[in-house]
C-alpha cells in the first residue's frame, strides 16, 4: 500500500514533543517512489530523529542512574565509616591513668557466730571515702584491662571507748585487677561496665595518752574480694580525657583477724609492741557499696 505524500508513518503524538518532521535539505522532494520506500534525500531526517530519541532515552533513564550512584555512594560512604571505625580502634589502644573519688556504705557482716547471729557491718563502720587509681591498658576502643589501687578513710560509729582522752580511726585498703567494656566507641557519651577481683584490708586503732605514756591498740581483718561489679558512664572532653559517674558493688570474705597493740614512754619498759592474727572460723560475706565520680586520662 502506498503512503500518503508528506505522511512520515510515525506515532501520531511524536508531533507533540515538538520534533520537526522534515529535515531534509531544501528543496528535497518527500515523495516516495514506484516500491513506497523513501528516497534517499530523507536519510538526514532520520539520523536525527535517532539522536532525538537517543537523547529522550538518556533524559528519560537519568534519575536511574542518579539513583544508583546514591546508592553506590551510601555503600561506600558505609565502608569508609567501618574504616574509620578501625582506625578509631587502633588509635584507642593505650596505656590509660584512673582516678576516683566517692562515698561507700557496708552492707553484710563481718564475720558471723556459731549461733548464726552476725552482726551487721554497719555495727562496727559506718561509711568510706574511696580514693581510688587505676592503671591499665586498652587493647582496642572497647576492652581495657588494669590494676586497681584504693585507700579510704573509714567512718566509725559513736562510742565510749573513743571519748575522753582516747581517738580512734580506721582506714581500708584494696587492691587487684579488674576488666570492663566500654560501648559506644567514639561516641562523647560512653557506658561501661566491669569486673574486677582483689583483695582487702580494714584495721582501726585506738589510741591513748596519760603523760607521756601513749598506747595504740590495733585491730582489724583482711581477705578476698571475690567479685567488685562496677558500671558507669566516661562522658569524652577530648579524644585523652574523660570524665563521668561510676557505681561499684564489692563483695568478699574476711578470712584473718589482726590485732595489736603498742605502747610508748613506760616507765621501766619503755617501749612494746606485740601483734597476732588468726583465722576466722565463722565467716561471713559482707560487700561495700560506692559511687562517685572517676576521671580517666588515656596515653
Amino acid at each position: 500500500m502506498r503512503r500518503a505524500r508528506g505522511s512520515t508513518g510515525l506515532p501520531g503524538w511524536l508531533p507533540a514533543l515538538n520534533f520537526p518532521l522534515t529535515c531534509a535539505s531544501e528543496g528535497a522532494s518527500t515523495e516516495t517512489d514506484e516500491a513506497g520506500s523513501l528516497p534517499l534525500d530523507t536519510l538526514p531526517m532520520t539520523t536525527r530523529m535517532i539522536w532525538k530519541f537517543t537523547a529522550l532515552s538518556l533524559a528519560l533513564s537519568a534519575p536511574a542512574f542518579a539513583a544508583d550512584w546514591r546508592n553506590d555512594g551510601n555503600f561506600r560512604r558505609k565502608e569508609v565509616k567501618s574504616t574509620e571505625q578501625l582506625e578509631q580502634a587502633q588509635e584507642d589502644r593505650g596505656l590509660a591513668l584512673g582516678l576516683r573519688g566517692g562515698y561507700a556504705i557496708p552492707l553484710g557482716s563481718a564475720a558471723g557466730s556459731r549461733s548464726g547471729d552476725n552482726a551487721p557491718m554497719s555495727d562496727a563502720y559506718k561509711g568510706a571515702i574511696p580514693l581510688q587509681v587505676d592503671l591499665g591498658y586498652f587493647f582496642n576502643s572497647n576492652v581495657y584491662l588494669g590494676a586497681y589501687f584504693q585507700y579510704a578513710p573509714v567512718f566509725l560509729p559513736d562510742s565510749a571507748l573513743c571519748e575522753g582522752e582516747a581517738s580512734c580511726s580506721s582506714s581500708q585498703m584494696r587492691f587487684g585487677l579488674n576488666a570492663s567494656y566500654h560501648f559506644r566507641a567514639g561516641e562523647k557519651l560512653m557506658p561501661w561496665l566491669g569486673l574486677g577481683i582483689g583483695y582487702e584490708l580494714i584495721n582501726t586503732k585506738i589510741s591513748a595518752r596519760e603523760g607521756d605514756m601513749e598506747s595504740i591498740i590495733g585491730v582489724g581483718a583482711r581477705g578476698i574480694e571475690f567479685a567488685s561489679v562496677q558500671a558507669g558512664a566516661d562522658y569524652r572532653i577530648n579524644d585523652t580525657f574523660s570524665i563521668g559517674p561510676y557505681v561499684s558493688l564489692a563483695a568478699g570474705v574476711y578470712q584473718t583477724a589482726t590485732s595489736s597493740i603498742e605502747l610508748k614512754n613506760v616507765p621501766i619498759i619503755g617501749d612494746a609492741s606485740e601483734s597476732s592474727s588468726e583465722s576466722i572460723d565463722n565467716k561471713a560475706v559482707h560487700a561495700w557499696l560506692s559511687g562517685g565520680l572517676r576521671m580517666q586520662v588515656r596515653f
